[in-house]
């Protein structure tokens, strides 16, 4: 049995062990690099296996990364996708850097996002990154870190 073929019954089993909606489709593709992999996972009630704010998500890719670890020796880079929930969530953060960017040019002031998890601070600084009048830094300790956006000096 091929490797995406392996995981694909992985996550199936592990789903139902913990009595998450069955899915309706899941695909495995290889990324960028050989260790990663992205699952797509297609289900009637994405928000039981998404959660709240993507915590049951977050937990679920620790999870089941440790678990393809110790099944294969190796560990993959996984990111786990639930009825596209991910671009979904990206666009969100976009929109909300935009918010935040157009009060910074307003005000002059610094402006702080809600803490977020490391993944969503680092789309947001990626997104930003080349903005001619913002700069983005982030702040805080564990799940109170948050990005900070504050006009570029001049």
């Amino acid at each position: 049995m091929d490797t995406n073929r392996q995981i694909i019954t992985l996550i199936n089993d592990f789903l139902d062990r913990f009595e998450f909606p069955a899915p309706t489709g899941v695909s495995v593709e290889a990324g960028t690099d050989p260790d990663s992999l992205q699952v797509f996972l297609k289900t009637a009630e994405p928000g039981l296996i998404i959660g709240y704010h993507g915590e049951n998500l977050s937990a679920l890719q620790l999870v089941l990364g440790q678990h393809l670890h110790s099944r294969f020796d190796r560990w993959f880079n996984l990111s786990i996708n639930v009825n596209d929930y991910r671009e979904r969530r990206e666009s969100a953060l976009h929109s909300l850097a935009d918010s935040a960017v157009t009060r910074v040019i307003a005000t002059g002031q610094p402006h702080s996002l809600p803490p977020m998890p490391a993944g969503e601070r680092r789309i947001v600084h990626m997104y930003l990154s080349d903005h001619p009048q913002v700069t983005t830094s982030s702040e805080g300790l564990g799940r109170n870190r948050s990005v900070i956006i504050s006009p570029r000096a001049v």
